[in-house]
């Protein structure tokens, strides 16, 4: 019989919870390309932390730490391609 440490099952339920968190957002920046109020600096420092994550995780022997980090990291890059690609250039100054 598979057996999970409790730490493992919480660090699992929080993996789940944090991604799914982030779902609503993925699907109204997709969906209907709305997305002039997401932060692209704070995606991008998520994403980057998020490759911290993934690596802290892999030298920890942490799976779920791993899984739901490199999860969030690409629903984390999504939102944010979908801003940059979604956003208006920016207006040219006239002297």
């Amino acid at each position: 019989m598979l057996s999970i440490s409790m730490a493992t099952s919480i660090g699992l339920v929080a993996g789940c919870m944090s991604s799914w968190s982030l779902v609503p957002q993925l699907l109204k920046c997709w969906r209907d390309g709305l997305t002039e109020a997401v932060s692209k600096k704070m995606f991008a420092t998520r994403a980057f932390g998020l490759v911290l994550w993934v690596v802290y995780g892999f030298f920890a022997g942490s799976s779920p730490v791993v899984i739901f980090s490199s999860i969030n990291l690409v629903l984390s890059i999504t939102i944010l391609v979908l801003t940059l690609r979604n956003s208006s250039p920016p207006e040219a100054h006239i002297a």
